[in-house]
């Protein structure tokens, strides 16, 4: 006894095997191992930006510390939070290290600002304290994300000094 396809699967010789049906189903074929391939070794979801809201004081100067080793190929910045909220900054660039810094966060404001000549984002604090020396630079990033990420987290950071 002989098995018949069903009707729907009769077409004619000319569909079924023409250099146009080969062609699609090879570019079909080629389209899946193409498609499999790429997505090899990356991650499937966007992994969970933590709320500096949700941190504490340490986890906010651990973020703080890998933002500023790698916002910048050519310099690295390293943080450490002081008694009486002073924010002591460590840079390090292709001249070499600087003398660290201490900047008291209590009531400082924090901005983003753009730096053209340097093409980079910098992140800047002015203390309060008018006798300061102004706006300073704590970070310089090449992208934009990491400079308002780091800003976002100064701002808690010192919040979270006002609340203790």
């Amino acid at each position: 006894m002989k098995l018949h396809p069903p009707p729907f699967f009769h077409l004619p010789s000319v569909c079924r095997n023409g250099p146009l049906q080969q062609w699609r189903l090879g570019f079909a074929m080629l389209a899946v191992v193409v498609g499999a391939a790429c997505t090899d070794g990356y991650p499937t979801q966007d992994a969970p930006a933590i709320d500096p809201l949700d941190m504490t004081q340490h986890q906010r100067l651990a973020q703080m510390n890998a933002l500023g080793s790698d916002a910048h190929p050519d310099r690295t910045w390293s943080y450490d939070l002081l008694p009486g909220c002073v924010l002591r900054i460590d840079f390090d660039g292709k001249a070499g290290p600087r003398t660290a810094m201490d900047i008291p966060l209590l009531g400082a404001t924090v901005k983003v600002a753009t730096d053209k000549a340097d093409d980079t984002f910098d992140v800047e604090v002015k203390p309060i304290n008018p006798a300061a020396q102004g706006e300073i630079t704590v970070m310089e990033a090449q992208a934009w994300v990491h400079a308002i990420g780091m800003s976002r987290i100064l701002r808690v950071v010192e919040k979270g000094c006002a609340d203790e």
